[in-house]
C-alpha cells in the first residue's frame, strides 16, 4: 500500500492546484430565452470562442480554468453580449433580463466583472445621451442651427467631459485593478477613446506601472506595456510633462482630511501659490524640514502663499499629535490609507520630503523644490520686485 502513497499525494494536489484555477460561470435568465450561450475569450487583438452552453430551462453553466486574470464575453443571441473579468477560484452567477442584455443583469462573485459592468452600463448611458443629441443636431433647420447649434454642441462636448472624469476617477482609484484596461480603452465611438487628449497618456503609463509589477505575465498588461511605450516614442516626452502640467486634471488636486476630518483640496486654493509637500512624521528628513517650511511660511504666507502639506503616516493619530504639538499654521492632510497613496502615486512621489509648487491659476509650475532651491524659488516669486 505505501508503494501508492506518493501516487495518491501528486493526485490530490494536482486536484487541489486545479480546483483553485477552476472558475465557475453560471446564468440564469429572469426572462423566457432560448439558444446558445457562447464564451468568448478576448486576447489583446480578437476574441476567441472557447465554448458554448444550451439555454436549459432559463439557465446556462460554463466551467473553465485560467491562472491569473482573464477577460471574457458571453455573447447571446441577436449580437447581445456581457464581458467579464474573472479571476482563479471565482464562482460567478449572472441574472439576466430583458435586452439590451448590457443594462439589464447583475453579476455576483466576481468583483472584476462588477467594475466592468459598472463602467459599460455607464458608456452605454453616455451613447444614448450624445446619439439623443446628434439626432436633435441633425434634424435643426438652418435657421434654428442659428439658434440652437452652439447650445448643441456645447452639451455634447459637456457629456463627452463627464464621461471622461468618470473613466480618470475610475483609473485613479483603480490603479492596480485591471478593470482599469477597461477604463483606459473604452471608446465613444469607432475613432475616438473617451481618453482622447494628449495628457491621458499619464493615466496609461500609471496603470502600465502599476500592473506590470503586479501581473508581469499578463497578456493584456504587456501590450498596455507596449502601447504606452509606442505611444512615448510618438510624443516628446517634455511635452507631455508640460501638457500635464499646464493642464491638469481636478481629480490629480488633491482633496484630503484635515487633523479633524474636513475636506480640504487645492483647487480650493485657487488664487494663491500652493506649496503642497507630501511628507511623513517617521521620516527623520521630513521633520527637519519643518523649520525651513515655517520659516517660509512667515515669510511669504501674506504675500499669497499657502502650503498644503500631505501626510503618508500609516499612524493617522501619530500625525495629528506631531501637528498640534509643533503648532503647524498651514494646512495639514493625510492620505487616508497611506499604503495605497492615491495622490503621491498619482504625482510620482517616490522619495520624503517632496515638494510641488502650483501657481495661483492652479497649474503644477515646479517639481522636486527641496533645500536651497526651495528658498531660492521663494525670493524670486515673491521678492522679484524688490
Amino acid at each position: 500500500m505505501k508503494r501508492f502513497l506518493p501516487v495518491l499525494l501528486a493526485v490530490s494536489l494536482l486536484a487541489g492546484c486545479n480546483n483553485e484555477n477552476k472558475v465557475v460561470i453560471k446564468g440564469s435568465f429572469t426572462v423566457p430565452a432560448e439558444g446558445v450561450v457562447y464564451l468568448d475569450q478576448s486576447e489583446v487583438d480578437r476574441n476567441i470562442r472557447v465554448d458554448s452552453a444550451m439555454i436549459k430551462r432559463g439557465q446556462f453553466k460554463f466551467v473553465t480554468e485560467v491562472t491569473g486574470p482573464e477577460f471574457y464575453q458571453l455573447r447571446f443571441t441577436g449580437n447581445e453580449f456581457v464581458a467579464l473579468l474573472v479571476m482563479p477560484g471565482e464562482n460567478i452567477s449572472l441574472e439576466i433580463g430583458k435586452t439590451p442584455v448590457a443594462m439589464n443583469y447583475t453579476v455576483q462573485g466576481s468583483p472584476g466583472s462588477a467594475d466592468i459592468r459598472m463602467l459599460d452600463q455607464q458608456l452605454l448611458v453616455t451613447k444614448t445621451r450624445l446619439d439623443s443629441i446628434s439626432n436633435i443636431y441633425n434634424s435643426l433647420s438652418a435657421n434654428d442651427m442659428d439658434i440652437r447649434g452652439a447650445e448643441l454642441q456645447k452639451a455634447y462636448t459637456e457629456v463627452v467631459d463627464a464621461q471622461r472624469k468618470f473613466n480618470i476617477k475610475f483609473v485613479v482609484e483603480n490603479i492596480s485593478s485591471m478593470s482599469s484596461i477597461q477604463a483606459l480603452y473604452q471608446r465613444i465611438d469607432e475613432n475616438t477613446y473617451v481618453l482622447y487628449q494628449p495628457r491621458d497618456l499619464q493615466y496609461l503609463k500609471i496603470v502600465s506601472d502599476s500592473l506590470s509589477v503586479r501581473y508581469p505575465v499578463s497578456r493584456h498588461v504587456r501590450a498596455l506595456k507596449e502601447n504606452v511605450t509606442t505611444e512615448l516614442n510618438q510624443m516628446y516626452i517634455d511635452r507631455i510633462s508640460s501638457i500635464a502640467m499646464q493642464m491638469p486634471e481636478t481629480s490629480s488636486s488633491p482633496e484630503l482630511p484635515d487633523i479633524n476630518g474636513k475636506m480640504v483640496s487645492v483647487a480650493s486654493l485657487k488664487g494663491k501659490y500652493v506649496l503642497v509637500s507630501f511628507w511623513s512624521t517617521t521620516s527623520e528628513e521630513s521633520m527637519n524640514q519643518l523649520p525651513v517650511l515655517r520659516s517660509i511660511y512667515n515669510d511669504y504666507h501674506r504675500k499669497g502663499l499657502e502650503i498644503y502639506q500631505v501626510s503618508l503616516d500609516p499612524d493617522a493619530e501619530r500625525w495629528k499629535n506631531v501637528v498640534r504639538y509643533e503648532e503647524i499654521p498651514w494646512i495639514s492632510v493625510r492620505e487616508p490609507d497611506p499604503a495605497n497613496p492615491v495622490y503621491a502615486r498619482l504625482m510620482n512621489i517616490t522619495s520624503l520630503p517632496s515638494n510641488l509648487l502650483y501657481d495661483p491659476q492652479g497649474n503644477i509650475i515646479n517639481t522636486n523644490l527641496t533645500g536651497r532651491n526651495l528658498l531660492i524659488r521663494m525670493d524670486q516669486l515673491f521678492n522679484k520686485q524688490r
